[in-house]
């Protein structure tokens, strides 16, 4: 009886330290993203005529929701024993996806940044204002009864949009400048600015709406203008064109929210993907190769001695019980 218990005991510890490895193996292999790594190149060795409909993801770590989750019933369920074999291998997988996705989100985050940036830069909405220096100097030019307006101001409200860029190339200075609406008013105000001593930080050039709007000079005459050496660096349509920046802002804010929705998806998989791998890393660090296997063996070695060990028993007590009899 005591060698039939110490058996039993035996066979029950087996059977339990066999379970919870194998318990721990199906919740990993259980794990739809592992079905997914069987559609990349390099997974795990083992039938594939089954796999329909399996996307590779670890290379493409910008799948939606519903690309990622794909049709489970279309995915085969690893088993304990293939997860077992090919853990090393899924790890990697796992690894490289991560890597990937990290990049990936990155770069996701550095243009949300720029677009930020940019968006920044367009306003809320209507045209941005110009430039502190030119706002004094129209402010002061009007005090003194002389009627003038910022030059991108003058741009939007007095020429046609098409037009924009040839005077923006032909005339920059004067449209980040000041825009004297009357003509005759010029030569006083050139008189009043130089005696005014605003000092601007900035190069402001005062001219009229004709000298702003004067055919473009032929660049090989040496006029003024932009020469072959000068280029403009593109403005900011807020500066001139409502209609545009606001065609701008939809566009960034557009595209913001779709590149967020990618962040959001992608940020999810990396942080799923890292838990995974930290799972099959902390389980393989307990199961080495070959030890499950060798977990189920040694439970049916020990459920067969155990076997025994009651058969030998059940002998036992009736060649006792028979020799009762008899004694009897």
């Amino acid at each position: 009886e005591l060698a039939a218990a110490r058996a039993a005991d035996a066979a029950r510890a087996a059977e339990q330290a066999y379970e919870a490895e194998l318990r721990a193996a199906d919740s990993i292999a259980a794990e739809p993203r592992l079905a997914e790594l069987l559609g990349l190149p390099g997974a795990l060795p083992r039938p594939r005529q089954a796999v329909h409909g399996a996307e590779a993801a670890g290379d493409n770590p910008q799948r939606t929701d519903e690309a990622a989750e794909g049709t489970p019933a279309d995915r085969p369920q690893l088993t304990a024993d293939e997860f077992d074999r090919g853990a090393d291998e899924l790890r990697d997988l796992l690894d490289q996806s991560v890597a990937t996705a990290e990049r990936r989100l990155f770069e996701l985050r550095t243009a949300a940044a720029d677009d930020a940036r940019i968006l920044g830069a367009l306003g809320d909405g209507g045209l941005l204002p110009p430039s502190p220096d030119v706002l004094a100097t129209v402010e002061y030019l009007g005090e003194q009864g002389i009627p003038a307006l910022p030059g991108w101001r003058y741009l939007a409200q007095a020429v046609d949009p098409a037009d924009h860029a040839a005077v923006l190339a032909a005339r920059p200075e004067l449209v980040d400048g000041v825009v004297i609406t009357d003509p005759d008013a010029h030569a006083r105000a050139r008189d009043v600015l130089g005696a005014a001593a605003l000092l601007p930080r900035s190069a402001v050039a005062v001219g009229t709406a004709a000298a702003l709007l004067a055919p473009v000079p032929d660049p090989g005459t040496g006029a003024s203008g932009t020469g072959e050496g000068v280029f403009l660096v593109p403005p900011n349509p807020a500066m001139h064109d409502e209609h545009a920046a606001d065609e701008e802002r939809q566009a960034l804010r557009s595209r913001a929210a779709a590149r967020d929705e990618d962040i959001r998806v992608l940020a999810a998989r990396l942080g799923a993907d890292r838990a995974l791998a930290a799972r099959i890393g902390s389980w393989r660090a307990d199961c080495p190769p070959g030890m499950l296997a060798e977990l189920a063996e040694a439970a049916g070695t020990a459920r067969t001695a155990a076997e025994t060990a009651e058969a030998v028993l059940a002998e036992a007590r009736t060649v006792r019980a028979e020799a009762d009899e008899a004694a009897a």
